[in-house]
């Protein structure tokens, strides 16, 4: 369940050196294929690769892991927020599986690497090291307080729990950048503005991220969600990206 998982995933940076077996590798390349695209159109690539070829590919500070892979997209309006919303998606499913994993937001393409369209982020992956266990209860997450990534009516209890599961979503040096304005059975999601530029395409990264939890969270209590972009451009505080409509899912008829 994704709600189990959620509570129980952390950012694996120390790994055993226990390989996947050919039928783990498999039921993973499964998962890739199922993920859901933020974007119907979107293009975002998943290339697996092994920890002694992955210097080829990826240059850089990179955790050191049995497995990684490696995503790329192809550039358009919020491709890099759908490599979050995606990425996400494979993180919980691993954590699920009991496998850990960890955001690489250091790495560039290598020389002459065979990379899909434009590089995004590695996802380090593997089984954690015996001294690096999964969480065992949410007092475990530094989290900032509801103020700080809530705006405007934050007493909205049908929001709550799904505000609640994007808060515990990782972002890179946990800077939490992602902020949410409860409105009725809908939310507006913005950032924060990039203290540095440098940090501007990880932040759009961990929107998606965030916005993956709401999505799983509502999948496993059976609500259906409606993007879309809004007139909600007035906090010039705020970088507005999209809002979500929640809404109980229609049964076919």
């Amino acid at each position: 369940m994704f709600t189990q998982a959620a509570l129980k995933r952390k950012s694996v940076r120390n790994y055993s050196p226990e390989r996947f077996s050919d039928a783990l590798k498999a039921k993973i390349t499964r998962a890739v294929k199922e993920l859901v695209p933020l974007y119907d159109d979107a293009v975002t690539n998943f290339k697996f690769c092994p920890a002694n070829t992955i210097r080829d590919v990826v240059k850089g500070n990179l955790v050191k892991a049995p497995y990684y892979i490696i995503l790329s997209a192809k550039e358009a309006d919020g491709y890099l927020e759908n490599v979050g919303f995606m990425a996400e998606q494979l993180v919980i499913w691993l954590a699920q599986e009991g496998i850990g994993s960890c955001y690489c937001g250091m790495g560039k393409p290598a020389s002459g690497a065979q990379i899909s369209d434009t590089y995004c982020i590695t996802l380090a992956l593997g089984y954690p090291a015996e001294k690096e266990s999964f969480r065992e209860s949410e007092e475990q997450f530094k989290r900032k307080p509801i103020e700080e990534y809530c705006i405007g009516n934050a007493e909205n209890d049908f929001l709550e729990p799904f505000i609640y599961y994007a808060r515990l979503a990782p972002s890179a040096i946990n800077a939490q950048p992602v902020v949410y304005e409860p409105d009725g059975s809908s939310i507006h999601v913005y950032r924060k503005k990039p203290l540095l530029s440098k940090l501007e395409q990880m932040q759009r990264i961990d929107t998606g991220i965030a916005l993956a939890h709401i999505f799983l969270y509502a999948r496993e209590k059976g609500y259906h969600i409606d993007f879309y972009k809004g007139d909600k451009a007035r906090h010039d505080k705020y970088i507005y990206f999209l809002t979500l409509n929640i809404m109980e899912e229609v049964a076919d008829e």
